[in-house]
């Protein structure tokens, strides 16, 4: 975790962000757009240095993890690496999948690297929060990612069901295929859970921090989204925070 003492030191020392993006792209697209939009900038020369890899070529995370697919860790090390080269010294990956190497990442480089389930679970701490919904791609959800990190703080995941992991696995993919999805499941979804006594809803796919906004009838307040919590932090270790 990060405590308030490490984040003192190294606030704003960081000259060049590396995107590793492609996890989708078009997710990669808004969280580039979310970064610029909440800079605190007049100029261009008040937003951030930062150089974004379009990795679209990584292989894909969930078949890896739970089908024997090809694994994506040669190709995100070597993302990592081309960021290293181009001068990055601070590294986010906007792809919650891909956290389930994030130690092997991490201890390939040394360049800090962001993680981003980490800090929402930071974040949850902070709120009080003690049960939550994830809303996540079947190999974020079945191995259990999201659990090894925010059990730190006795925060309990509610379970979901292979029927509720398939539909948000159609409503990602659709997405990453430039389709219109119908995300009227994930509206149920999220309000059968709420019912239960959920307390927040995390949206720990970045396909589906692009649709927030459509899962209808549903107060924002009630989810918490991974990729926001990345570019807030981003933000706050630039000094650029509005």
């Amino acid at each position: 975790m990060y405590v308030l003492g490490e984040e003192r030191e190294i606030k704003f020392m960081y000259k060049r962000l590396g995107i590793i993006g492609g996890m989708g792209p078009l997710a990669t697209y808004t969280f580039y757009k979310n970064i610029i939009e909440n800079t605190d900038a007049k100029k261009d020369q008040d937003y951030i240095d930062m150089v974004i890899l379009n990795a679209s070529y990584i292989p894909d995370r969930t078949e890896a993890i739970l089908h024997g697919g090809e694994s994506p860790l040669p190709a995100l090390l070597d993302a990592i690496k081309s960021l290293e080269n181009s001068g990055c010294d601070l590294i986010a990956i906007p792809c919650n999948t891909s956290h389930y190497f994030f130690d092997e990442m991490q201890n390939s480089c040394k360049t800090k690297i962001l993680n981003m389930i980490d800090l929402t679970g930071e974040k949850l701490e902070n709120l009080g929060v003690k049960k939550v919904y994830l809303m996540a791609t079947g190999g974020t959800v079945k191995t259990g990612v999201y659990e090894k990190y925010l059990s730190r703080g006795n925060i309990k995941i509610m379970p979901a069901s292979d029927e509720e992991i398939a539909e948000m696995m159609k409503v990602i993919y659709d997405i990453k295929a430039g389709k219109n999805p119908d995300t009227g499941g994930l509206h149920n979804i999220a309000e059968k859970q709420l019912k239960l006594g959920c307390e927040k809803i995390i949206l720990g796919c970045t396909e589906l921090s692009t649709e927030k906004g459509r899962i209808a009838g549903i107060d924002k307040s009630m989810f918490i989204d991974a990729m926001e919590v990345l570019k807030d932090k981003i933000l706050e270790l630039f000094g650029k925070k509005d």
